[in-house]
């Protein structure tokens, strides 16, 4: 909220007003709808407000006021925008891909709301400033850098990427690598080799350009430089943005590219003569030229990172909340789903949606699912150690192994192959997984099982080694050609077999995963796993959110008591936001 206006016929009156509306402010339930949408009013008001009433009382009348606003709010890229009161963004990130791509074509940014969906900025902003300030409202998201990583893609394949790019100084590479990482990866002398499997060919053709372009300007060590490839390989796979080998990575992707015949990158020990030209090198020492500037954060934190001068030569700093400038009308922003309202677009929008980025299947609307709690094994995954595990074995990270077993779930619960959640997590399960893929799961893994010592170890002919809990029913890791496996598991009892077992490395790891959140939903919540997963929903997907809507009737005290309802927010193997949503229909049910 900007500005709250109060009239009364005595200050002792106005106090008492700003301290009812501040009470009901705080108790009032706003909307807050599935997908992550925001809606920003322009002026709200509440009328007539009794000294002698409650706050509880006025915030029945906020809340009904936002609800009647939000019915009538239109896109913010409607023609009716700008004379509109109020506006949505279909999730919190629209705003800064809008604002950058007008930035980016140079069209005007005069309509009232563009201020409140992107605080800090102002008229008298230079492009350049503004820009980063997209790029830095954007890492403050709850996404944190895979906002970056949408901000980046879409704008690239509506061809307004260049801009923001150019926007960047040398001091905000180090900054967003710090930001991401928590310190500034160094290249590895001598250069890492190439990957197997390539690495270039983890990156679309166009954004290799791009990126090849920028790198050659900016050169090849630069920070920038490293954090453009680490966004570009993110764009292929969303969830590698919290992978901890996404640094190296990076870096072979820019060895690639400096090893690439038509790709010449600087390099260090090329003299200045040689390299490219680069407009922003800086002509004094880092301490005399840093100014504060770009803010972004290492989620979920926030932390101010370096800045520097703009392109017009202007150092002012580009704080991350600057305080509002008085004489603004109020404000309120909240996140709710607005009623169908006309989508007609202003001239010079554009739609278009990314095309080397892997697409994400959106529902666009609530689309309904027998599956709705699937999405409650997510927090129960959380707790069982999937976030370690998927660091610990980074080549399997890349294969989709969450969204493969949530699959698998529901195939064994016999979920139709037309329900839209199959839908949604089958975008990353093209493919069977290789083999052999050794893994060993982690301690949190095997306490939550109930997993108890003495271990047993299954030797199969092939030289292959399965270690299984003490009744040989949940297998615990898995080595090919013999290799030894990590404490506890070389100690087992070990048992030599004539014969394969009859699953591969994939079917044990599946099978892991099924008996242990059976196991789990049985000793926690007191219910089967079917009874669980099975309950009726709708599935809103966006392509930074994946929310499941009930019935007010579905809400159960059992899954309630252990926290399964409890939304888990941003889940990086996912690359989405889990929010689960209770509402009654219009029955009251």
């Amino acid at each position: 909220m900007r500005q709250v206006k109060l009239a009364a016929a005595s200050t002792a009156l106005v106090r008492r007003g700003a301290v009812l509306l501040e009470d009901a402010l705080r108790t009032a339930s706003l909307p807050d709808a599935p997908g992550g949408r925001l809606l920003v009013i322009r002026q709200l008001s509440l009328g007539t407000i009794h000294a002698d009433r409650s706050p509880a009382a006025l915030s029945l009348v906020v809340e009904q006021r936002v609800r009647e606003v939000a019915r009538l709010a239109v896109h913010a890229r409607s023609q009716s925008a700008a004379t509109a009161q109020a506006v949505y963004f279909r999730d919190e990130l629209e705003p800064f891909v809008l604002l950058a791509t007008r930035l980016a074509q140079g069209l005007p940014l005069d309509d009232w709301f563009w201020r409140p969906a992107v605080p800090g900025r102002h008229p008298g902003m230079s492009r350049d400033d503004a820009l980063r300030l997209t790029l830095a409202s954007a890492l403050r998201t709850e996404l944190g850098h895979a906002a970056a990583v949408t901000l980046v893609s879409e704008l690239h394949a509506l061809g307004a990427l260049a801009p923001l790019l150019g926007a960047l100084r040398w001091q905000d590479g180090p900054a967003l690598a710090r930001a991401w990482w928590g310190h500034l990866p160094s290249r590895p002398a001598p250069r890492l080799p190439l990957d197997d499997v390539g690495p270039l060919e983890q990156v679309s053709e166009p954004l290799q350009r791009t990126l090849a372009r920028w790198a050659r300007t900016w050169g090849a060590d630069d920070a920038r430089a490293l954090w453009l490839a680490a966004v570009a390989l993110c764009t292929h796979m969303p969830s590698r943005v919290a992978a901890p080998n996404l640094p190296a990575r990076a870096w072979r992707v820019l060895g690639a590219l400096q090893a690439s015949p038509t790709a010449h990158l600087p390099t260090p020990r090329e003299s200045l003569e040689q390299a490219p030209p680069k407009p922003d090198t800086p002509t004094a020492t880092a301490e005399t030229a840093m100014v504060p500037g770009i803010a972004a954060s290492s989620h979920p934190s926030v932390r101010a990172l370096s800045g520097a001068p703009t392109s017009d030569n202007v150092t002012k700093p580009l704080e991350a909340t600057p305080a509002s400038p008085a004489g603004v009308t109020a404000v309120p922003q909240t996140r709710v789903r607005p009623a169908p309202a006309d989508t007609d677009e202003a001239p010079g929008d554009t739609g278009t949606t990314p095309q080397d980025a892997r697409q994400r299947d959106v529902t666009e609307e609530a689309l309904p699912t027998v599956a709705g709690g699937l999405l409650f094994l997510v927090p129960m995954l959380n707790a069982l150690g999937l976030g370690e595990f998927l660091a610990g074995h980074p080549a399997l990270s890349d294969l989709g192994i969450p969204e493969r077993f949530l699959c698998h779930v529901a195939e064994r619960l016999g979920v139709p192959p037309t329900d839209p959640l199959f839908r949604v997590l089958q975008e990353a399960t093209a493919g069977p997984l290789p083999e052999p893929s050794p893994f060993v799961l982690p301690v949190r893994f095997q306490t939550g099982v109930g997993a108890r010592a003495p271990f047993r170890l299954v030797r199969e002919p092939t030289g292959r080694c399965v270690a299984f809990d003490a009744r040989t029913r949940v297998p615990l890791a898995s080595t090919s050609h013999g290799e030894a496996l990590p404490p506890p598991f070389d100690r087992c009892l070990t048992t030599p077999l004539a014969h394969r077992l009859p699953w591969d490395d994939a079917n044990l790891m599946l099978r892991a995963g099924l008996l242990a959140v059976g196991r789990v939903t049985r000793r926690l919540a007191r219910m089967g796993l079917r009874a669980l997963v099975l309950r009726p929903g709708c599935l809103v997907a966006t392509r930074t959110h994946l929310d499941i809507v009930f019935a007010a009737s579905q809400a159960d005290i059992r899954i309630r008591r252990v926290g399964l309802d409890i939304n888990p927010g941003w889940v990086p193997w996912l690359a989405r936001v889990i929010q689960y949503h209770y509402q009654y229909d219009e029955t009251g049910a």
